[in-house]
């Protein structure tokens, strides 16, 4: 660490300071937390920190700094924090059970000093400030616990939340009556399916890290427009679950708000294959194909996102971190997102089967126009084999001399073609 004193009397003075319990030497904990004071009082030093360029840099990086601190019968919110020293210093008060501290935005300063205060492991810190997404996963420390989650969220939620209607409203319609997208004209379809494109429904991955530690939770996501606002809804009603229980029912909840933004992605997918399928049955000779392969893409993408979240919680079920009442609630999480995989799967097959709909309408079509034509050079066949017959340039053909042969040769064709026709007829060829 670099500590040095130059007499017996200063490394005495540094051993009384240190020495909390005034025992005459130091104990482990009272050497960790010593050590502590001394990387955050460096951490907070503007000199130390222009020396070095990783942590001067993060200074100009936007971060926003917000914590919740609450018990049954009493919360305290401070968003933003702008005295971000005395709020590290601080320790949690005595009448909260739960202190929670959310970062939003990736700041190597603010997570050095957060890693400090709270002794979060190196790894994890890693996996926060790395520049590429980590897939989900769950890892238990020492210290503390860390979840690495990736979340969507709808572009337009009064957008997907119509589209979700929507898609609920036809799946428990009567066979009588019409849906909502059976009375959809075509320039109709046209406009809401451009409001389905793709990066118009959600948004990318972001990763959002979560340290669990016995009375304190830690999130860093990318922004702010997500876990923020949901979770301090439900945390600033009184008889509200999260605030009877510990840190690991907040988890859970902030597990349960994300899996929550997934189900109306799944049935606005499911809304557009369903318009989809609507403007392929009223155009179906100019229909764009790649319009199924995207929107396919699309379920694909959600899917692949919900499997490693469900191992995630396959984890946190396994593990003796969580039991009794919360498992039941993360047992529920875990059903939610299987659910939502059954829905994609289900929009998967759906998207297969309107592409061999669409394949066997085109194959359909084609041997209709081959039939057509077999029919047409069927009922010509005889009017070719007369006129090569007659068109040789032999030197008497009797035929050719008659008064009356042009008329002759087109009143044997048409009758040749009027038998071929009823010919076909009686055979129910056509």
């Amino acid at each position: 660490m670099g500590i040095a004193c130059d007499s017996d009397r200063q490394f005495q003075a540094f051993v009384d300071v240190v020495d909390e319990d005034k025992s005459g030497d130091i104990s482990y904990d009272e050497f960790v937390c010593a050590i502590q004071e001394i990387k955050l009082a460096q951490l907070f030093n503007d000199p130390f920190i222009r020396t070095m360029p990783t942590l001067h840099d993060s200074l100009k990086s936007a971060v926003k700094l917000g914590s919740i601190e609450y018990s049954p019968d009493r919360i305290r919110s401070v968003y933003p924090i702008h005295q971000v020293k005395s709020f590290i210093y601080s320790t949690r008060p005595n009448w909260a059970t739960v202190r929670w501290i959310n970062v939003e935005g990736v700041n190597t300063l603010l997570m050095r000093r957060l890693s400090v205060r709270y002794r979060l492991h190196p790894l994890a810190v890693e996996d926060t400030l790395g520049p590429a997404f980590k897939r989900p996963k769950y890892v238990k420390y020492d210290e503390h616990s860390f979840l690495v989650l990736q979340i969507l969220h709808p572009c337009h939620k009064s957008v997907v939340k119509t589209y979700q209607n929507m898609y609920r409203a036809s799946q428990f319609v009567l066979p009588e009556d019409d849906s909502p997208f059976d009375t959809m004209s075509q320039s109709e379809l046209e406009t809401r399916l451009k409001e389905l494109d793709i990066g118009h429904v959600m948004t990318p991955p972001e990763q959002l890290s979560l340290y669990v530690m016995e009375g304190v939770l830690i999130s860093v996501q990318g922004s702010g427009d997500t876990l923020w606002p949901a979770l301090k809804q439900r945390l600033h009603v009184s008889y509200s679950k999260v605030r009877q229980h510990s840190t690991a029912f907040l988890v859970y909840t902030i597990m349960d708000v994300c899996v929550n933004e997934l189900s109306p992605i799944s049935q606005t997918f499911g809304a557009k294959l369903l318009m989809l399928e609507r403007l392929m049955s009223l155009d179906q000779r100019y229909f764009d194909l790649s319009r199924i392969a995207a929107c396919s893409k699309q379920i694909k993408g959600l899917q692949t996102h919900c499997k490693p979240l469900r191992e995630v919680i396959s984890k946190l079920i396994a593990s003796n971190d969580y039991q009794g009442e919360t498992l039941q609630y993360f047992t529920d999480v875990q059903e939610d997102l299987a659910a939502i995989e059954e829905e994609c799967e289900h929009n998967l097959d759906r998207c297969r089967s309107l592409v061999d709909d669409f394949n066997n309408t085109r194959a359909s079509q084609q041997n209709d126009v081959t039939y057509i034509l077999a029919l047409i050079a069927a009922i010509f066949l005889p009017a070719q084999f007369l006129t090569g017959v007659y068109g040789m340039n032999f030197p008497y053909i009797p035929e050719t001399t008659y008064h009356d042969g042009y008329f002759i040769w087109w009143a044997v064709m048409i009758t040749l073609a009027a038998l071929i026709v009823l010919f076909f007829k009686y055979k129910r060829w056509l």
